[in-house]
């Protein structure tokens, strides 16, 4: 474990060198929640639409602009430029998992954005725009479960689109593909309980859900207390299916390479 951690931590130290994108991306969080601010002025007004108001999709918006930073489903493009470039062989023959070190090194960056991008751009939204606390303290304490959730579920996600990959020989389309069904599917900018009832019914069948809509939720308390249980049973459920297809593509991916490569 210990040196799946180095590989968090030199993640991280990589993603120093950076440190002027930090304002852009800064900068751009904001316009995006500006923008979608806006919007949800403009739909909903001053007045309650429903049980919706301004200040609720305010925070929900918040929320899932900053999570949008945190997720892992980009590792895929790690693992193209190694197919691209062949250096994966010489990273598949390290007596490590090469899963694992995709994972942890997916969370350096992730802990980097979570320090420098997503806490200053959540503070700087509390102070301009406003935020509505946690429902309660429970409900905290489930939000933090489903970020936890949505990053393992994400990296499954991007790990699938990589081993996809091996077949193609290019990522570009595949990673497209998953961003729009994570556009429409996680409830990000629209959510869930805004869709037409057969779409919504769709939507929660598909673990994209938990990328965006589910944290968010729970966070407003939208997401009754007596369903919670059964909410992270069926994010568990998805990781373990997900979990299997991978194990599966791995071996599969890896017949593939070293037929290829002899």
């Amino acid at each position: 474990m210990k040196t799946y951690l180095m590989f968090t931590a030199k993640a991280f130290s990589n993603q120093m060198a950076y440190r002027s994108e930090v304002w852009f991306r800064l900068l751009g969080n904001f316009v995006t929640i500006l923008i979608q601010v806006a919007i949800w002025k403009a739909v909903i007004g001053k007045v309650d639409v429903g049980q919706v108001s301004i200040e609720t999709m305010t925070t929900y918006s918040i929320l899932n602009t900053l999570l949008t930073a945190l997720l892992l489903n980009g590792i895929s493009g790690k693992v193209d430029s190694s197919l691209k470039s062949g250096s994966i062989s010489s990273e598949l023959v390290k007596p490590i998992s090469y899963p694992l070190y995709l994972l942890f090194e997916g969370l350096g960056g992730s802990v980097y954005q979570l320090v420098f991008t997503a806490v200053p751009s959540f503070l700087i939204a509390w102070l301009y725009f406003g935020i509505m606390p946690p429902a309660s303290p429970m409900f905290l304490a489930a939000y933090v479960t489903a970020l936890l959730m949505a990053l393992v579920i994400s990296f499954l996600l991007g790990y699938l689109v990589s081993l996809i990959a091996f077949w193609f020989m290019n990522h570009f389309a595949l990673s497209w593909m998953l961003g729009g069904l994570i556009t429409i599917f996680s409830g990000s900018f629209l959510p869930l309980w805004l869709f037409p009832p057969t779409w919504e019914g769709v939507a929660k069948l598909l673990p994209f859900q938990f990328l965006g809509y589910v944290p968010a939720s729970l966070y407003l308390g939208v997401i009754p207390a007596e369903s919670i249980l059964g909410v992270f049973i069926a994010g568990i459920i998805w990781i373990a299916i997900l979990l299997i297809i991978v194990q599966w593509l791995w071996k599969k991916a890896i017949s593939r390479l070293v037929i290829q490569g002899g």
